[in-house]
């Protein structure tokens, strides 16, 4: 499974940036590796999965994936990776500086797609599918 990356790079007095590369359009961490990137402790972010996964802001089964591998001594281990879709809802949800800077890359980044696209506000919707038959239970 390719992973992608994404990390902070600080220079003194200035705004950390963000450094993205992703995998098939897709970025995919551990619960360790997003309390890691937003400065939090994992906890926080334990409680904030919960929760989004408990209100069904999102379906857990569409945003994660179980990573099964066996390590060199022949014992099985798992890990549950996220994709970035779940790190978005997770920087609205924790207030640090780096998930601050994060919102701001996500929102900078759709504006120029927006830009690029030659989309004006009034076509907007049009990057969104709406599904009628679409329901929460």
């Amino acid at each position: 499974m390719r992973k992608g990356n994404i990390k902070f790079i600080y220079e003194d007095g200035k705004t950390p940036l963000l450094e993205v590369e992703l995998a098939n359009n897709n970025l995919w961490l551990t619960k360790f590796e997003m309390a890691h990137l937003l400065n939090c402790f994992v906890q926080k972010v334990d409680a904030n999965l919960r929760s989004i996964f408990k209100e069904k802001l999102l379906w857990e089964n569409e945003v994660c994936h179980n990573n099964r591998y066996t390590d060199n001594n022949g014992k099985e281990h798992q890990m549950m990776y996220y994709n970035m879709e779940v790190l978005i809802f997770m920087s609205y949800r924790i207030n640090t500086l780096e998930a601050k800077v994060f919102r701001q890359f996500v929102n900078s980044s759709l504006r120029e797609k927006l830009r690029r696209d030659n989309m004006s506000e009034t076509n907007f919707a049009g990057l969104f599918y709406f599904n009628p038959n679409f329901c929460l239970n």
